[in-house]
């Protein structure tokens, strides 16, 4: 658990005095406990409030909530604070149903709880900034999994460089994206993306990083406000697509066998990660990957048709030409 200076006072009790008078408490159906929450700047700030300016609000009072949450937005974090909404130096009543919450945890949540009522409101009332601001972090959410998944899967197929390094793929080259290129040069220009982000010369080491946790506790917040999200985009829908054709491909040129293509399907799958948004991807990834060798194994049964019914034929002509030749014999 990471250690934060945030601190709270209860009628001039400490965190710990509060936290076991709300357990005490819990058994009482309406029982609260007046709180006053007294935040304190979290030690890591995991959200990037300048990526999206009209949820830098929202993005500023969630920092401390973010730090304990693993930067993710969670629909029942803050169930029963909706009336626990206070101003400054005043006693926000905090719910019984909040007694497991930790001194620190309870007041990263009341310090967030106005802006999350606020925001919430604003978007689902359709604010067409926050609409476009979630949009956006929809798309970059969508483009992190796929690449996630892709980087999972190499790690699994043992691509993460692949071995040896294609041909005509410099360093500098991450144009990972083109998925129609053979598997190998997919893979490579990945992992050359993935270095450049470690070092990454654009604004310091976890920049891009950063902004996709931040889009991602954005589609959190908007997934659990009951905002509807988009479609999967196009572009995600076309990769899919095509990273299923370029595995079937490289599975079959490697000749692995079906508990390895398990695996690297599992990865893949799993890479794309949890939530509403991911699940869109994760229907289509399976619809096309089931599709794909659907079609790979009907393909390799026809091969084996026509084989066989070549040699059939073949037996068959010759069994002819044997026949007719006893039969001159016999003239």
């Amino acid at each position: 658990r990471l250690l934060d200076p945030l601190a709270m006072t209860v009628q001039g009790s400490s965190a710990a005095a509060a936290a076991a008078e709300v357990r005490a408490a819990s058994g009482q159906e309406q029982a609260s406990v007046p709180v006053v929450p007294v935040p304190v700047a979290p030690p890591v700030d995991c959200l990037e409030e300048t990526a999206f300016r009209h949820f830098a609000p929202l993005l500023g009072a969630c920092q401390g909530y973010a730090a304990r949450s693993g930067c993710r937005f969670r629909s029942a974090s803050f169930d029963g604070l909706e009336n626990a909404v206070a101003g400054a130096g005043a006693i926000a009543a905090v719910p019984a149903s909040r007694a497991k919450d930790s001194g620190p945890r309870l007041a990263a949540k009341l310090t967030a709880a106005p802006a999350v009522s606020d925001f919430r409101a604003r978007l689902n009332a359709g604010d067409e900034m926050l609409v476009e601001e979630v949009d956006r972090a929809f798309r970059i959410v969508m483009a992190e999994s796929v690449r996630n998944a892709m980087m999972g899967m190499f790690q699994t197929l043992e691509m993460f460089p692949p071995t040896p390094p294609p041909l005509g793929i410099s360093d500098d080259d991450c144009a990972y994206e083109d998925v129609t290129a053979p598997l190998p040069a997919v893979a490579q220009r990945l992992y050359n993306d993935q270095a450049r982000r470690v070092s990454d010369a654009c604004g310091g080491p976890g920049v891009v990083q950063k902004r996709a946790m931040t889009a991602a506790f954005l589609v959190d917040f908007a997934e659990a406000v009951g905002y509807r999200l988009p479609p999967v985009p196009e572009t995600q829908s076309s990769m899919l697509k095509e990273i299923s054709t370029r595995i079937q491909e490289e599975l079959k040129r490697r000749g692995d066998s079906e508990e390895v293509q398990n695996r690297a399907r599992d990865a893949f799958l799993g890479g794309l990660g949890a939530g509403a948004a991911a699940e869109g991807l994760k229907q289509e990834a399976q619809k096309w990957w089931t599709d794909n060798w659907r079609s790979v194994a009907w393909a390799a049964a026809g091969m084996a048709v026509v084989g066989i019914a070549a040699v059939a034929t073949a037996v068959l002509s010759n069994r002819g030409d044997d026949g007719r030749r006893r039969g001159r014999r016999e003239l």
